[in-house]
């Protein structure tokens, strides 16, 4: 893969360094360099900034070894006859499916020119233009010596892959027509695939859990306006903050307060999920963020704690005792069920939430105790999971 890109007017964002989803379009070529199973990413590089820095943490995050060529030399040392090369454009924000699914073997993915010409493929012959992917063979590197030191690298490995036999496999039109392959898209193209590809990655929960529906659905939202920049962790910093101010106002006694802000922290904790798991989506090794986990193991200490504050004192042990029954039944009864009522297990919005009228009219512990009968007889109910 390549960071050069001779076509950005001066003072304006290289192709490969613009935002998609969260990411670069070069973290997301090493994602798909990763899902592609290469071990060693090479990419040509004018100069070691911070972009290629990141980059290469994110492809040793995924466990592959990265590096940064100032000139195509090296690359002969680094690739063997055995081996396959994975080519990507600069600028190229590929269908992931479509490529793994069309380089299973040595390949150079093209679209008919006369629909890719117009768009910036270069075009190969008469009939195909290059898509900007291809699957080549690792003694094709070798010729690379032969050429001038300042020859286009990827330019070079398509003709050469091109003249020694790589087949030429053909790529559904409706990719480009659809928005679903691009090369050095601008702003515009970029958002407008932004907007489906978060769709496409949100899958919110059902409305049998609807507490947990409208928060994914609200981190969904969310995540079109903050995804990659610092605000992307306000939801998350903002569930962290209500929780602490839950706690506090229930045990100063302000349990009607304390219940609508453990259902907020409930609220933002599961957008800002949502937020984080769709930045993360196609990343190879992502991992959960400290904050995001810390919330996740929170949430219910905080609510069991709410609801003993809620109970009348001369309950004495029953007054932690029921709600600990309650969310041990509730994570039990998660991990066994199946199917779209398993949210609904999972579902704390909608249970924070239902305290509040519970508080307000002081029955907070007989509801715990319903719900405990609720869910217990609803888990012999459930089909036991085939592991």
């Amino acid at each position: 893969m390549s960071t050069l890109d001779r076509s950005t007017a001066p003072g304006h964002t290289r192709a490969p360094f613009r935002q998609f989803a969260g990411s670069r379009i070069i973290e997301r070529q090493i994602d798909l360099a990763l899902a592609a199973g290469c071990e060693t990413i090479a990419c040509l590089v004018e100069g070691i900034g911070r972009e290629v820095i990141e980059a290469q943490r994110r492809a040793e995050r995924g466990g592959a070894r990265f590096i940064a060529l100032q000139e195509p030399r090296p690359l002969s040392g680094l690739v063997t006859a055995a081996d396959e090369l994975f080519v990507l454009a600069s600028g190229a924000l590929p269908d992931e499916g479509a490529v793994l699914r069309y380089t299973a073997r040595p390949a150079v993915l093209v679209f008919p020119a006369q629909d890719a010409v117009s768009k910036g493929y270069e075009r190969i012959d008469a009939e195909f233009a290059w898509s900007g992917a291809m699957l080549t063979l690792g003694a094709n590197v070798e010729r690379l010596s032969e050429l001038p030191p300042d020859a286009d690298v990827i330019s070079a490995l398509l003709r050469i892959a091109l003249q020694s036999g790589v087949r030429i496999q053909p790529l559904e039109k409706r990719l480009l027509e659809e928005g679903l392959w691009h090369l050095s898209p601008n702003e515009g193209a970029l958002s407008e695939r932004e907007a489906r590809w978060i769709t496409s990655h949100a899958a919110p929960a059902p409305f049998t859990a609807p507490g947990l529906a409208i928060a994914e659905r609200m981190g969904t939202r969310l995540a079109r306006d903050i995804l990659g920049g610092r605000s992307a962790r306000v939801p998350a910093i903002a569930a962290g903050l209500s929780g602490v101010l839950a706690l506090s106002l229930g045990i100063l006694g302000y349990p009607l307060a304390s219940f609508g802000f453990g259902a907020l922290m409930a609220m933002l904790g599961v957008a800002g999920e949502t937020v984080e798991r769709i930045a993360q989506a196609g990343q190879i090794g992502a991992r959960r963020s400290a904050l995001a986990k810390t919330i996740d193991w929170m949430l219910d200490p905080i609510l069991a704690i709410l609801i003993a504050l809620a109970s009348p004192e001369d309950t004495e042990w029953l007054r932690l005792f029921v709600p600990a029954v309650l969310f041990g039944l509730l994570r039990l009864a998660q991990h066994r069920g199946g199917g779209k009522w398993r949210e609904s297990y999972r579902d704390r919005v909608a249970l924070a939430i239902l305290m509040v009228p519970a508080a307000f009219v002081g029955i907070v512990q007989p509801v715990t105790a319903t719900l405990v009968l609720v869910v217990l007889l609803s888990l012999f109910r459930l089909p036991d999971r085939v592991e």
